[in-house]
């Protein structure tokens, strides 16, 4: 992977905590665009909820407070590798994922969705990307 300036877009994270305790998580890292350097990009990466406050809309709130933040910051696109029918409800959709190739064999193409954020226009081409060092691991695709 290329080397990455210290100008970089930072990783965001966001936390869901009740009486001190955290029972929530979620990560947005920057992805790098290979031909496209006017649209700003991330990925949702992981997510993660305490069993016990599952089904109870904590992850929803991060992934909501997550798109508001990004959209804030001026972000063309978000991305997500997962359950279609879960992040479907946020409005990822396939064919976002479809212009934007992930930088591994996904072994469940239906699970890459993303989302057009600030009314950025979708590509016209798919374009390759990288990630940070963190999610360039074939075994996390």
């Amino acid at each position: 992977m290329a080397a990455k300036s210290v100008a970089s877009p930072s990783i965001k994270s966001l936390v869901a905590e009740v009486d001190n305790q955290l029972i929530g998580y979620v990560s947005y890292s920057p992805i790098f665009l290979k031909s496209v350097s006017s649209i700003a990009g991330y990925i949702l990466a992981p997510l993660a909820v305490s069993p016990e406050h599952q089904k109870q809309g904590v992850g929803s709130n991060l992934i909501n407070a997550g798109i508001e933040m990004l959209t804030k910051d001026g972000v063309g696109v978000l991305m997500v590798y997962g359950d279609p029918a879960y992040y479907g409800r946020f409005g990822f959709k396939e064919e976002i994922g479809c212009s934007f190739v992930p930088p591994y064999t996904l072994q469940f193409p239906f699970g890459w969705t993303g989302m057009m954020l600030n009314d950025t226009p979708v590509p016209e081409q798919p374009i390759q990307f990288e990630c940070v060092s963190a999610l360039s691991k074939p075994d996390l695709w």
